[in-house]
């Protein structure tokens, strides 16, 4: 049953382009459909998505077998390249340029680049896959047994219910 309603909430994506993807501290922000003008919290101008898909949990932008961008590179300075590379003892993830928003960017082309949502595959435990044009898909799946919320589906700046998926079920 959870599987099914999670297919119908996420159907409205299919033949929706993403767009962009950003965050509030390591919150994956990811914006589908329609562009929307509007201001941010301290009131400068923005752009949010038709829909927005906001993760809590492990995600990851792939195309075949490769993981082009994922969450945990947030915790990694931007320049990094590999795990024999000692991180900085004074990097702050949230302060300074982190590789997943170097990556994100790259993909994206600074707001340039979209990708249309093709189809959507609801897996176990409240994972999905987004099969995205030109190979690439997004990947979500939580990744602990707690009932905290993992992903949240909503239509931003709208009094629209959120669909929420938490390790306990779905909340609307």
């Amino acid at each position: 049953m959870m599987r099914e309603e999670i297919e119908r909430a996420t159907a409205v994506l299919i033949g929706k382009p993403l767009w962009g993807c950003g965050r509030a501290a390591n919150l994956a922000t990811f914006a589908f459909g329609e562009r929307i003008k509007t201001v941010d919290f301290f009131g400068k101008p923005t752009e949010v998505g038709e829909y927005a898909l906001h993760v809590q949990c492990a995600w990851h932008i792939g195309r075949g077998e490769e993981v082009i961008v994922g969450s945990r590179d947030i915790y990694y300075p931007a320049d990094y390249q590999s795990e024999d590379e000692e991180i900085p003892p004074d990097f702050d993830w949230d302060k300074h340029p982190n590789r997943r928003d170097r990556l994100l960017r790259s993909l994206f082309e600074d707001g340039a680049r979209s990708f249309t949502v093709q189809r959507v595959e609801v897996r176990l435990a409240g994972s999905l896959r987004l099969s995205l044009s030109d190979g690439f898909y997004l990947d979500v799946f939580p990744d602990d047994s707690l009932g905290r919320e993992h992903w949240r589906l909503f239509m931003p700046r709208t009094e629209e219910r959120h669909f929420v998926v938490t390790g306990r079920g779905i909340e609307t």
